[in-house]
Parts: C-alpha cells; structure tokens; sequence
C-alpha cells in the first residue's frame, strides 16, 4: 500500500499528496469561525427576547398593582423615599442615623418585595 494513498482527504477534493494546506486550515479557522459566531448570536438573541418578556411583563405587574392598589403604592413609595433619604444622609455623614438606616431600608424593601409577589 502507498503511504499517500493511506492519507486522509477531505470527501470532494482530489488527492494532491499533502494531508492540508495553509489556505484549507485558514478556509476552516474561518468557518469555524464564522459558526460560533453565529451561534453567538442566536444564543444572544434569544437571551435578549427573554429578559424583554419578563421585563415586560414584571411592569405590567406591577402597573396592574398599582391600578389596583393606589394606597398601598403610594405608602411603599413614601417608604423607599425616606429608607433612600435615611440610607443617603447616613452616607454623607456618619452619625447615629446610619445605624437604624440600614434596617430601615432592609425592612422596606422586604415589604415592597411581598406586595409585588
């Protein structure tokens, strides 16, 4: 048996005695490149329509809450605008307020938490 005859050829392409050139590894580097990238894309494209749903359709929850809700939106608004007030102030200067401002804000947001639930 011929030692070229025993190499492996790509199907489609004539035997020329090499196993491959520089130009076939550079037309394959570039398919290979030009593949991931466009399964990069898909993957990407797809994570983006996902997040944009949920996005969505978190606001319209919570739009629909606050239709529904105006008394209850309007206290965890004026809540998170003094725990954000308390948490800011305990920032520019630290005294006394930045020892209660954190739970504060904790126990705020815990309860903003469970009416958008």
């Amino acid at each position: 048996m011929n030692n070229e005859d025993s190499k492996i050829q790509p199907i489609g392409r004539p035997s020329t005695g090499a196993t491959s050139t520089a130009e076939d590894v550079l037309k394959k580097t570039a398919d290979m490149g030009a593949e991931t990238y466009a399964k990069a894309e898909k993957v990407v494209t797809d994570a983006y329509g996902k997040t944009a749903d949920a996005v969505q359709k978190t606001y319209h929850q919570a739009e629909k809450f606050s239709v529904e809700n105006p008394g209850t939106t309007i206290l965890i608004a004026v809540g998170v605008g003094v725990g954000l007030g308390f948490l800011l102030g305990a920032s520019y200067r630290r005294g006394g307020a930045g020892r209660f401002a954190r739970p504060v804000v904790h126990a705020l947001s815990d309860i903003a938490s469970e009416y958008f639930r």
